[in-house]
């Protein structure tokens, strides 16, 4: 079709000379970046007129299979969908993707049209690119099955010569050099759509014009189509790393910017060919062909308008919350702290964290959030400023000349100060083991800055080389003193061998300087396995023990329960059989138990059955808990990890445990037998190393755990959900 113009031919003639010659100048990337920003407004639209209408449709639609499908959260400022997503969210994926290949099968070639007629010097109308593009939507959906297959086959080549001789670094360099001479399959845009060529025709003639410069075509493609748009998204996710809000809205506005970048590269690079090889029939041929019409100028205000319209829309859900989905607060406490160094580090360094530290969380003085990490060296505190944990502090809570292979038992006194166990050797022990080896048990106490011995250092055990199984647990008195839990086996000329001694150590005070220990029940053990033990003590209101006995091995659970402060008179329950299912090697699947004491005394206890797998919950109907109604935060049929307790302000049982299969970390609110899920959050790695809760100073459940992938892939991650029903 000839185009109308009102201009005389010589006029016409003057001005394709003149971009002729502007065609034919090098540096086609920046000359294209500059072009496409001196005319931005005018080639933006077709996108927004696309894309925008599309990308409404899709939010709506996200938002009716969210309700469906699964959870979703304001995390941080941002939506997020909680968990692994199902097969309605998979199908809405899958839909927004071919919808959106779709529209850039119109956008694209339409703003290939609207940049090469103003770099030919003539005026495209906006509706007559679309028309245009429109039509030519066929040969582009051969276009794009042509692309898929040739990215399928450099992929595959790519891996399969990675897999032949297992060498990363060439198998990568083939799939890289691949691709890059794939690349001058996009100047088929143009053909199809200028010359009215068709996908195969095109191609050819794309390829043609390459041969004349194939290597700095190829890179011209690969850097102003591909790598500077990328690098451009990268650099926006780093400047609004801790802005959600910011950065949706940004990459919202520079995917739709990017389009006529790439759109005024590709037209100049394919003009500027044709110049090169002096194919001034063809540049003609094209000029004659564009759409004919007038353009309507360009109106900045609405097109600013709508790139701004989805970032207001999203900055109001966010705000408003009309849906009332769950806020979280979320912050990766590993970014900002060392890792672990080598094991093989001797020296006394600045504390690093390792993956396995994590042992429990408390909600300190002054609104600090305090952590226990221990492993297999001396004991650290992180110290948090709140419970966002945004800022923390890293120190050392024992001395060097510790046995590091005995954890640290801690508990949370009534003055926010945290006590902690800590086993004491003669510095000439800590790295030799001998019948003279010795270890005693004393005591720290903790505030937000640093840890310090126990006014006093009374000891309060001491064991042998032999005798370092002892298992120890703490609990705060309610008159501000300590109770301290002991578990260790029976001499061999006893005859209970199947047997272990639990004794009780009171204290008036959290020094523990008049410490009074008895021994108050034998529990059993079993002797066949060696799998270890959990202790958990508790006191309740009227300053009674009650201590839970965890059995690794066997899952069973054996509840001692005292009559008086003293424990003159202890009853031994076990509310928990023993399974025969063996223990698990792997260490997710081990069994957890939490326990809380009700204001009445009588324990909540909280435990992954072995059987099954499923979370259940003990309401015990005594505090010896020989009867107990029995809840279910999470049932069977699907792999859990990791177990917290704590009782909310209002009494209910807040359970927290990670859903393995669905890669959550869910809080169950449970008030007797009912309880209600949330999922809270997302296991981006493998969950089941590590779980801790605790309530913040304004009673929010605040989550501490362990998000681990292996190796040196993981991260401490403190979750607190900021409005949990």
């Amino acid at each position: 079709m000839s185009r109308l113009s009102a201009e005389g031919p010589a006029v016409q003639d003057d001005r394709r000379t003149d971009a002729w010659g502007e065609l034919r100048r090098d540096g086609v990337i920046w000359l294209a970046y500059a072009f496409a920003a001196r005319h931005l407004i005018g080639l933006v639209v077709p996108g927004l007129l696309v894309f925008l209408p599309l990308g409404l449709i899709a939010v709506s639609a996200l938002v009716v299979v969210v309700n469906v499908d699964g959870p979703a959260a304001v995390v941080n400022g941002g939506f997020e969908l909680i968990g692994t997503p199902g097969t309605p969210l998979l199908v809405w994926s899958a839909a927004v993707l071919v919808a959106s290949v779709a529209g850039q099968m119109v956008v694209l070639p339409a703003t290939v049209v609207l940049a090469a007629g103003r770099l030919a010097g003539e005026n495209v109308s906006l509706s007559g690119a679309m028309r245009a593009a429109a039509r030519r939507w066929p040969a582009m959906l051969a276009l794009v099955l042509v692309g898929a297959v040739v990215i399928g086959a450099d992929t595959a080549a790519g891996f399969g010569l990675l897999a032949w001789n297992g060498a990363q670094v060439p198998a990568f360099a083939v799939m890289a050099l691949l691709l890059l001479f794939s690349l001058p399959c996009l100047l088929a845009v143009p053909g199809v759509v200028l010359k009215r060529r068709s996908a195969r025709s095109a191609l050819a003639l794309a390829y043609r014009l390459t041969s004349g410069a194939p290597w700095a075509t190829a890179f011209t493609l690969a850097f102003g189509v591909v790598i500077f748009p990328v690098l451009a998204q990268q650099a926006v996710n780093v400047a609004t790393s801790g802005t959600p809000i910011v950065r949706i809205g940004a990459s919202w506005v520079l995917a739709l910017v990017v389009v006529p970048l790439q759109a005024t590269v590709i037209a100049r690079l394919f003009l500027h060919r044709l110049a090169a090889r002096g194919m001034t029939t063809e540049f003609k041929e094209i000029v004659e062909s564009l759409p004919a019409g007038t353009p309507r100028p360009a109106r900045p205000v609405p097109v600013l308008a709508a790139l701004l319209l989805p970032t207001l829309l999203y900055v109001a859900a966010v705000l408003v919350n009309p849906l009332g989905w769950l806020e979280v607060s979320e912050t990766v406490v590993t970014d900002g702290v060392s890792r672990a160094p080598s094991p093989d580090a001797d020296e006394r360094s600045e504390p690093t964290l390792d993956w396995s530290d994590l042992r429990a969380l408390y909600a300190g003085q002054d609104g600090h959030l305090v952590m226990v990490l221990d492993d297999s060296r001396e004991a650290k505190l992180l110290t948090c400023a709140d419970s966002t944990c945004t800022r923390s502090r890293l120190a050392w809570a024992e001395p060097p000349a510790v046995d590091g292979e005995q954890r640290a038992a801690s508990a949370r006194l009534a003055d926010g100060r945290v006590a902690m166990t800590t086993w004491a050797v003669a510095e000439h022990y800590r790295w030799v083991y001998d019948e003279n080896w010795r270890a005693r048990l004393g005591l720290l106490l903790c505030d937000a800055t640093a840890c310090v011995p126990a006014p006093g250092g009374r000891t309060l055990a001491e064991v042998t080389w032999s005798g370092r199984n002892k298992v120890v647990a703490l609990a705060a008195r309610p008159g501000g003193g300590l109770l301290m839990a002991q578990l260790h086996g029976l001499s061999k000329k006893e005859n209970d061998a199947d047997k272990e001694v639990l004794s009780l150590t009171a204290c008036d005070d959290p020094a523990c300087a008049r410490p009074r220990t008895r021994e108050v029940a034998k529990v059993p053990v079993n002797t066949y396995t060696g799998g270890g033990r959990d202790l958990i003590a508790g006191v309740d209101p009227q300053d009674r023990p009650v201590v839970l006995r965890l059995d690794h091995d066997s899952g069973a659970i054996h509840v001692v329960s005292c009559d008086d402060p003293a424990c003159a008179r202890a009853h031994v329950e076990q509310p928990v059989g023993d399974d025969s299912s063996g223990y698990p090697l792997d260490r997710r699947s081990r069994p957890r138990a939490a326990m809380a004491i009700r204001a009445d005394g009588r324990p909540l206890i909280a435990y992954r059955d072995m059987a099954d797998g499923a979370i259940k919950l003990l309401d015990c109907r005594t505090r010896a808990c020989a009867q107990a109604d029995t809840a279910t935060p999470a049932a069977a049929g699907e792999r859990h990890a990791g177990l917290a307790m704590v009782l909310d302000r209002a009494g209910r049982a807040l359970v927290a445990f990670q859903n393995l299969d669905r890669q959550q970390i869910v809080i169950a609110t449970c008030t007797g037998t009912r309880c209600t899920r949330t999922p809270v959050t997302t296991i981006q790695r493998k969950g089941g190393y590590g779980l801790a809760m605790a309530l913040d100073g304004r009673g929010r459940p605040v989550l501490a755990w362990v998000d681990f992938g292996g190796g040196d892939d993981w991260d401490l991650v403190v979750t607190t959900p900021l409005t949990l029903r």
